[in-house]
């Protein structure tokens, strides 16, 4: 038909090219409703079809064309839209209005254009209208609208219907309905506002859901769901903005009704409200627009459970024992504080004055020369939550030979910066998503950029932790418990390790419960919006991307570290896999320790075999699942679950930690003190050099799995990574990057690292706050999710952005871990050491 009118269809043609539509599958027919009036002719009904398109056309043009098969066919939509059950009359009637609206107002303001109509006899001849006057062309144009509408077009649609359009994402409610039976391509649907991930693309658009709250007549709604395209399954989140008319249940009815078989949707409202009506100014504004002028709210529809109220009554009692505590203390300082000073006054008075001088001194002075009475039981015990007591503690520093590895507190603390760091990029995904994320696309984007490999390789700030672990370990157990003959006979092992393990126990499960509780009963109430307060598709909030989401069912087996084995990973906190993992390895050490105090020969081979394990296993198991050894590159193939996660891949680095912690007295030691010649100097320097290299390389060794498409990345067939030097990283990229932060530790101790980086290192500035290290460890998942799932759009990645969001992150996490640490984990720590004479300090 097209061929044989190229005359009457050039304009369709050139509008087509316009768009960047040439080549695209054929439009008009797709337009055409199943019953076209008869009388209309074709030219005419292909015209006003394409003004539409025209009117609605975006910059995004494959989307728009797609776009307008679907809403062209708005009557076919209204009908099966009214065929839903228990949909009233007034909802039916909103429907039909909200969705008649951008095509009413688009004839309208089409037909009614001068310009437009005037710029070509052609199209003049298509609408019929050859030799008519202008006016009459333009009645000519809304008849004919009309005729295909069966609707009356004699004005826009009202202000309050247009904003619902403009505040509503591209697609809506209805159009999702049309998607699988058009069959429309991928490329279609990946120019909307998206997040795409390893698993497949994310469609995302909320919309301005405050915006539409202002309009008077409207009510904000997200539909979210999956749908199959081919063998590609997309998951999608609406924001809709619809006649107030319709209840949620209508809406859900109609989308039942609307949507084909195998689109699974869910339908959310009251998600956002008005703070009252528009008064004065902002009345005259929304009369003339539609919407405006109106504060918004999200409600927060979450119940308050016995969970919430526990905790809540868990953390008043803290800050009443604190708040107690605290008053006590000050009051027994300030009694002793007075009696000091009378103290003074009568050595004053007695060196000073001569005879039949003391009747000068107080007649009160003898009643209070008496010493404070000892603190009783219950003063006792509330002073372990003492604000003065810990607060002195958290800001004693110890100097010199007192703190002769000050460089750990450097690495803790800048350990625990990479792992927020790691997570500030990853948590995104989990939550808000990223609205870019094309970004990352290697070779090209980020991932396959050299400085880029900085952020995957904080994932080694477990690792740090582990050597430290070791080392310290290791020291502990050599020079307190086994330099004793008879903790080293079977007995005596026995009584001590099981001591051993409950005071770990008892250092790391209280704080880690109470953040548990605190993420999981108390972080619901602190948060906002859309994206907070709304269901997602898989029966989970987005503030439960904390690792919350399982707590309920499966918190035991973080009391019992087992969150790391298969069947319970990542159902509770599942970043606290390292604590399982750590604790898991720190009941070996005395294995290791007691074998070394026997034979310091057996202790290096059994140790030595350890690390062996430690660097074969990985790559046993890398070859038999046929992985890729990275942790972006193989998560498809569960590498992070199945090898990041597992204490016999990690063992490497607390292997390391004792074996250092061994070589310490009796090797390392003895070369403590600043250099004595330049050889020396150069030796030190030298060292140096080779833990900064064995560091980065480990870090930024990994972009060589990204130099390809991501596709090609994932896969062990097509990585540009030969099999070779796949087994070497995985072997080798943790013990190097371990045996890095060794040689910074062992150089910093023995004061012969590089001069103005030792100064920095060993700073006593970094012990406060790695003393808040664990704890915001545990913390820092919530502070994220706290700003991620406050927003009404995905995550736009940009450097500044991230960086700033980094820093706020970091000072966040470390003011919640201060109060953490002065609630729960400090006073445990005193309690333990006046009960069981362990922790404390």
């Amino acid at each position: 038909f097209g061929s044989r009118h190229r005359t009457l269809f050039a304009p369709c043609f050139e509008l087509r090219r316009a768009l960047g539509l040439a080549d695209s599958r054929p439009l008009l027919p797709a337009m055409l409703p199943a019953t076209a009036p008869a009388p209309l002719a074709a030219p005419r009904l292909c015209y006003v079809s394409l003004v539409l398109c025209a009117v609605m056309a975006r910059p995004i043009a494959a989307f728009d064309g797609f776009q307008l098969q679907l809403e062209e066919r708005w009557p076919a939509m209204a009908g099966r839209a009214a065929l839903a059950a228990d949909v009233s009359p007034a909802c039916n009637e909103g429907i039909k209005k909200y969705l008649l609206c951008k095509v009413v107002s688009g004839v309208f303001t089409v037909c009614a254009n001068d310009q437009l109509l005037n710029s070509s006899e052609s199209l003049r001849f298509a609408l019929g209208c050859t030799g008519m006057d202008l006016e009459e062309c333009k009645r000519q144009c809304i008849r004919d609208a009309e005729t295909l509408a069966n609707e009356s077009i004699n004005s826009p649609c009202t202000a309050d219907f247009q904003a619902m359009q403009g505040f509503g994402a591209q697609l809506d409610i209805f159009t999702m309905g049309q998607l699988s039976d058009e069959g429309v391509p991928q490329a279609s649907l990946l120019p909307l506002p998206n997040i795409k991930n390893m698993g497949g693309a994310t469609l995302i658009k909320y919309g301005e859901p405050s915006h539409c709250a202002e309009i008077p007549t409207a009510e904000y709604c997200v539909i979210q769901g999956t749908l199959a395209q081919g063998a590609q399954a997309f998951s999608f989140a609406l924001g809709n903005c619809l006649p107030k008319v319709c209840s949620e249940d209508e809406l859900r009815s109609i989308l039942e009704t609307t949507v084909p078989q195998g689109l699974n949707a869910l339908v959310q409202c009251d998600l956002v409200r008005p703070l009252g009506a528009a008064e004065g100014a902002s009345k005259s504004i929304q009369n003339l627009l539609g919407w405006g002028g109106i504060p918004v709210y999200y409600p927060n529809k979450i119940k308050f459970t016995v969970g919430a109220a526990l905790t809540l009554t868990l953390v008043l009692v803290l800050a009443a024992l604190m708040t107690v505590g605290t008053w006590l203390e000050w009051q027994r300082e300030s009694k002793s504080r007075r009696l000091e000073a009378l103290r003074d006054v009568q050595a004053n008075a007695s060196g000073v004055y001569g005879a039949g001088m003391e009747a000068a001194v107080p007649l009160t002075l003898e009643i209070n020369q008496q010493d404070l009475p000892p603190p009783s039981a219950l003063e006792g015990f509330v002073n372990h939550w003492s604000l003065l007591r810990n607060g002195r503690s958290f800001m004693r520093v110890r100097k010199g030979d007192k703190n002769p590895f000050a460089v750990i507190d450097f690495l803790k603390t800048f350990s625990m910066a990479q792992v927020i760091l790691g997570h500030s990029y990853f948590y995104i995904m989990s939550s808000a998503g990223f609205a870019n994320m094309e970004q990352f696309n290697p070779p090209n984007g980020l991932l396959g950029q050299f400085w880029f490999q900085a952020i995957p390789g904080c994932f080694y700030g477990v690792d740090s932790f582990f050597v430290i672990s070791g080392f310290l370990c290791a020291i502990g157990l050599d020079t307190k418990l086994f330099n004793n003959a008879r903790n080293r006979t079977t007995a005596g092992f026995s009584a001590k390790y099981l001591q051993f393990v409950v005071f770990r126990w008892l250092r790391l499960i209280p704080t880690e419960m109470f953040c548990i509780a605190l993420s999981t009963t108390l972080l619901p109430y602190l948060g906002t919006g859309v994206l907070w307060n709304m269901d997602r598709s898989d029966g989970t909030r987005c503030y439960e991307a904390n690792g919350s989401a399982g707590c309920g069912q499966y918190w035991w087996t973080n009391l019992l570290f087992i969150q790391d084995a298969d069947k319970y990973m990542g159902k509770c906190y599942g970043h606290t896999w390292y604590l399982a993992n750590d604790f898991q390895l720190y009941m070996t050490a005395p294995f290791f320790g007691i074998v070394y105090s026997i034979s310091r020969k057996a202790g290096w081979m059994f140790i030595g075999l350890g690390m062996l394990a430690g660097v074969l296993i990985p790559v046993i198991l890398t070859a038999q699942n046929d992985w890729v050894p990275e942790i972006i590159a193989g998560s498809s193939q569960d590498f992070d679950k199945r090898f990041y996660m597992k204490p016999w891949c990690r063992c490497p680095a607390f292997f390391i930690g004792i074996a250092l912690g061994w070589a310490w007295p009796s090797i390392l030691e003895r070369y403590k003190g600043r250099h004595q010649t330049c050889m020396g100097r150069l030796n030190s320097y030298l060292w140096a050099i080779l833990g900064f290299g064995l560091c980065g390389l480990s870090t930024f060794g990994r972009m060589a799995f990204f130099q390809c498409t991501l596709t090609d990345c994932v896969s062990t067939a097509t990585t540009p990574v030969s099999k070779f030097w796949q087994y070497v990283w995985v072997a080798f990229s943790i013990p190097g990057w371990c045996l890095g932060v060794s040689i910074i530790l062992v150089l910093c101790s023995q004061n012969r690292f590089i001069p103005l980086l030792q100064n920095i290192f060993t700073m006593s500035l970094w012990q406060p706050i790695a003393k808040l290290s664990y704890s915001a460890y545990l913390i820092h998942t919530s502070i994220l999710v706290i700003n991620f799932c406050q927003q009404n759009d995905p995550i736009e990645y940009s450097p500044s952005r991230m960086f700033f969001n980094f820093v706020a992150f970091v000072v966040t996490s470390l003011f919640a871990a201060f109060w953490i640490h002065m609630f729960v984990e400090k006073p445990v720590a005193n309690l333990q050491m006046k009960l069981l004479g362990g922790g404390g300090e």
